[in-house]
């Protein structure tokens, strides 16, 4: 395990290098894990620097990385528990996921389209709500009070909400995180972020605003 500093904008910050994941902590409280393997690293490669965008083998290819995205970032935040049947020979085991437990999906469906099936066996108690960046503006285009449906409303203080967003590149993270924490008071620690790539400007705006934030990513770009 080797050890680094990261100096920006005047910050010395420490990065602790893993064999699979990188913990960083960025400007602050603000957590950043780099999820780093040889599977990821290609495809993140190929979505960060493609020349084409959201034809169809880009968006195949993004699917099946936020697919490996989403299973790194929820192996340990997801609760799952032992059932014991006995029987009269035999003890048989059962593994089931947390029935208290829901999650909600905040990401462009495209990104996810052909993973969707799958991601539901991994969470099976999960509330998807499509999110769309306008190009020009670089802001949510459907952030505003009807956004979330009422089933979503009356338990989202009880659910762990994962955002996925190919790249920080932009405050419109910021438009999202606000819409949620001031509008439905969420607590900023039932919240993680995925995303392929994010820049240190965006991570540094996010420490301002939401220090205790944890973002899941495969590169850092300056």
């Amino acid at each position: 395990m080797g050890k680094r500093k990261l100096i920006n904008n005047g910050v010395i910050s420490n990065i602790i290098n893993y064999t699979t994941n990188q913990k960083l902590t960025i400007y602050m409280q603000l957590n950043v894990y780099l999820i780093s393997n040889p599977i990821i690293s290609k495809l993140s490669h190929q979505i960060i620097y493609s020349a084409e965008k959201k034809n169809n083998i880009y968006i195949d290819i993004q699917c099946q990385l936020n697919l490996f995205l989403i299973y790194e970032t929820l192996k340990k935040w997801i609760k799952i528990e032992n059932i014991y049947i006995k029987n009269i020979d035999h003890i048989k085991k059962k593994c089931i996921f947390d029935t208290q437990e829901s999650h909600l999906l905040l990401t462009n469906i495209q990104d996810c389209s052909n993973i969707i099936s799958n991601i539901k066996t991994i969470l099976p108690k999960l509330y998807i709500v499509h999110t769309c960046i306008d190009e020009k503006t670089k802001q949510y285009i459907n952030i505003n009070d009807d956004y979330l449906g009422k089933d979503i409303i009356n338990t989202i203080k009880k659910q762990k909400i994962i955002i996925i967003q190919t790249l920080l590149n932009n405050n419109s993270i910021i438009q999202l995180l606000n819409y949620l924490t001031l509008n439905h008071k969420i607590n900023v620690n039932a919240i993680k972020i995925i995303c392929t790539g994010c820049t240190t400007n965006i991570l540094e705006m996010i420490s301002n605003e939401y220090p205790s934030l944890e973002i899941y990513t495969t590169q850092i770009i300056d």
